[in-house]
């Protein structure tokens, strides 16, 4: 298909998508895809955009004010300290099963977020999920040659887990994202390894269909950012030293765990985590015989896949 056919089939797949599932609010990063989720919702209904801030100035709390003002959205700010996040992890690793350090500091801005979201009344949210894992957003994904970059996504497909739908239902929220739907999964298993890179101002980008058919509406500065997690866009990040400064002397904490849990961790910020993990769950973790797949580092369970979910690890 060429290129300007694709793109703007991928901008019409979106559109249906967006319309045919609609929701009131969003929560925004100001990154590429929750700001192209937010300009396709603007049409269909969306009134509501909550955005979690960590520190005096987060790199995305900018953008995402600029897109909430374009679309004339109302737009709450919630700030936060990284000692407030702290006191919300146990709550986290309760609802998710995890101590590992990615999903945490990740997780913890969307558990906010909804948890605003679920306040005000409102029972469905927009997430951008899934557009990095389908589109080649990863720095790891869009640096390898074309027909990498195409197996590495098809393996992303099969086996992508977002936490947010999980988080929803606690609260009552049905979270969705227009990248999960099937036919934008298929759209994006049509696309070669080139259809998903560019160079912008000499830098190397993924996501390029979905760059190229939304500059016009979202501008070039949000269409062309590099790709930031959340926890580094939101200020999270900042819950990793906080964390770690929690532990005294990792060898000997880390080595008493593994000698009376059988557990192995890898850094001070994920002893601190585990810490937090045994006080809720009064233990290691559980294996669940019904998974097939063991992790060497905590004995946790899972589904068919290269990284644990409970604890981190990679590859197992």
């Amino acid at each position: 298909m060429p290129l300007v056919s694709a793109t703007h089939r991928l901008a019409a797949l979106l559109d249906a998508a967006v319309a045919r599932r609609r929701c009131k609010a969003i929560l925004l990063s100001g990154g590429l895809d929750t700001s192209i989720v937010a300009a396709l919702a603007a049409r269909h209904g969306l009134r509501f955009a909550v955005t979690v801030a960590v520190g005096d100035d987060p790199p995305d709390l900018a953008y995402a004010t600029a897109v909430a003002r374009r679309l004339r959205i109302e737009h709450v700010v919630l700030r936060r300290t990284v000692a407030e996040l702290a006191t919300v992890l146990p709550e986290l690793i309760a609802l998710l099963n995890t101590f590992d350090g990615m999903y945490l500091r990740n997780d913890i801005v969307v558990l906010e977020g909804l948890r605003e979201v679920a306040r005000r009344g409102i029972r469905s949210c927009w997430t951008g999920d899934g557009a990095d894992e389908l589109f080649a957003g990863y720095s790891f994904v869009y640096t390898k040659a074309p027909d990498e970059i195409v197996a590495t996504i098809k393996r992303f497909a099969a086996s992508m887990h977002f936490n947010g739908t999980l988080i929803g239902e606690k609260l009552g929220v049905e979270v969705r994202s227009p990248y999960l739907e099937p036919e934008i999964i298929a759209h994006a298993l049509t696309l070669g390894g080139e259809d998903l890179v560019l160079d912008h101002d000499g830098q190397r980008l993924g996501k390029a269909p979905l760059r190229r058919a939304f500059a016009g509406e979202i501008g070039a500065r949000h269409a062309f950012r590099r790709k930031d997690p959340i926890e580094i866009g939101s200020g999270a990040t900042a819950l990793k030293d906080l964390m770690a400064g929690t532990v005294a002397d990792f060898a000997a904490a880390a080595e008493a765990v593994r000698a009376q849990d059988g557990v192995r961790l890898r850094d001070p910020e994920s002893l601190a985590y585990y810490r937090l993990y045994r006080d809720v769950f009064g233990g290691p973790p559980r294996p669940d015989p019904a998974m097939p797949k063991a992790c060497p580092d905590c004995h946790a369970r899972g589904p068919e896949g290269t990284y644990c979910r409970v604890c981190g690890a990679y590859p197992i």
